[in-house]
């Protein structure tokens, strides 16, 4: 159970309980014995004044009446009793209850108040309540003496244990409903949870291929990003078969001529072929191995600065066309940043602005800024541009427009590949320079 949600939760839960209504015990305990205690100092105090009131001096003693008030202390071992003593200890008066009590040391050690103060104590048997007065003189000299009364201390005890045991039922059968309560709110609210686990379990068999159902708000976020992890899982499998068939295919042409040429063409000319078209397919397998580990899209990527890469390849393409003078310029706003991998950004960015430069008469430039939400990447160029009849066309795997410049016509269909695998757009329009303007828009 531990090791499951639901339990650790369960646990948690039952040692807060637990802790909870031990202190609601403890605290309800506590209030009810200081209230029994006050009530019970009241109540002997009462009748210490009953005794107060009943004492006189007669012959240079204390004297009671036969009869007092309070009928208790006139029966025997009733549990109520009186007793007069001077500083001393020395008992002046005792009620007919108390003929053979044993009086508890604590009677005399706390007969030491002012005069005009009660005191209160309590022992295993006994509640005692002492007041002390200054009484009248008596052989000349004034007294102080202590009236005293004790009540045994079982029947409250025992009403207190009584109590105890009431409270104690009363929080555990609240405790078990609460705890049942708890078990089926925990229940229900992990119900999702489980849910969760079973529709995972049934992409793992292959019964369903997303995530289905509404989730609470907390796991919303998770669903997406499992179903996108999916859907990237899907898609870089079906990039890895496109790419054994793209590599098949491109091979076969080369391999069919160096065939034909061992067997039929000069030794010279024999190697001379052979050796281009090795190196035609060593291009070729280099491309699309390079492909196919193009890096999927993650939500949780990291974010990557834009104008560092487009310096970047502008320092690079400025070199490699040294030749053709062109002029890169670049409009990048610093904050402009992509979502997902370096490498496919180079990627796509380097495929464009390559086809750019070759484009180009003198002119190239490259824009990046973020638009309503997105990544905008933008290249122009000041070339013949693309006739808006063919702009779909030229997207299209092996449509190329320069047939005169060396390639296989599939650059800008490995850019479509990665712009959609980010669910982005890419689109081809008239650029104020005259010739052709690329716009990606990517999540960011």
């Amino acid at each position: 159970m531990p090791n499951s949600l639901f339990g650790r939760l369960l646990i948690a839960s039952l040692l807060l309980l637990g802790l909870f209504f031990g202190l609601v015990y403890y605290a309800v305990d506590q209030a009810y014995i200081s209230n029994t205690y006050e009530s019970k100092w009241e109540q002997l105090q009462l009748q210490n004044y009953i005794l107060l009131s009943a004492a006189t001096v007669a012959d240079d003693a204390i004297a009671m009446p036969d009869t007092l008030r309070e009928p208790r202390f006139d029966e025997k071992q009733s549990g109520l009793y009186g007793v007069i003593h001077d500083r001393a200890g020395q008992v002046l008066w005792r009620s007919y209850s108390a003929n053979e009590l044993v009086l508890p040391a604590t009677m005399t050690a706390m007969g030491s108040a002012a005069p005009g103060h009660s005191e209160f104590a309590h022992s295993n048997d006994y509640y005692l309540s002492h007041y002390t007065v200054e009484w009248e003189i008596i052989d000349d000299v004034p007294q102080i003496i202590t009236f005293t009364v004790l009540e045994d201390s079982a029947t409250t005890l025992a009403k207190i244990a009584q109590f105890q045991n009431s409270i104690a039922r009363l929080l555990t059968i609240g405790a078990l409903a609460l705890v049942a309560a708890l078990m089926i709110v925990l229940r229900w609210g992990t119900l999702p949870l489980r849910r969760l686990a079973r529709d995972i379990k049934a992409i793992e068999n292959g019964q369903q291929q997303h995530l289905k159902g509404h989730y609470p708000v907390e796991l919303q976020g998770l669903s997406r990003n499992l179903n996108a992890l999916i859907d990237t899982e899907q898609q870089q499998r079906e990039r890895y078969q496109n790419t054994l068939a793209d590599l098949a295919h491109s091979l076969k042409t080369p391999l069919a001529v160096i065939r034909v040429e061992l067997e039929t063409g000069a030794r010279d000319d024999s190697h001379r072929l052979i050796e281009q078209q090795s190196q035609r397919m060593e291009d070729i397998i280099t491309h699309q191995l390079q492909r196919a580990v193009i890096a999927a899209p993650n939500t949780l990527s990291e974010r990557i600065p834009v104008a560092p890469v487009v310096t970047q390849l502008s320092t690079a393409l400025g070199k490699v066309y040294a030749g053709k003078a062109i002029a890169i310029e670049q409009q990048v706003d610093a904050a402009a940043h992509f979502l997902g991998d370096k490498r496919d950004l180079m990627e796509v960015l380097g495929n464009i602005a390559d086809n750019a430069c070759k484009a180009c008469q003198r002119r190239v430039k490259i824009c990046a800024d973020q638009h309503q939400g997105m990544l905008r990447l933008q290249i122009h160029d000041d070339g013949d541009g693309i006739d808006e009849s063919l702009r779909d066309s030229v997207l299209q795997r092996g449509q190329r427009l320069d047939q005169k410049s060396p390639g296989q016509g599939i650059g800008l269909d490995v850019v479509n590949d990665i712009v959609s695998s980010y669910q982005g757009q890419l689109s081809i329009a008239q650029s104020p320079l005259g010739g052709a303007l690329f716009t990606l828009l990517l999540p960011a």
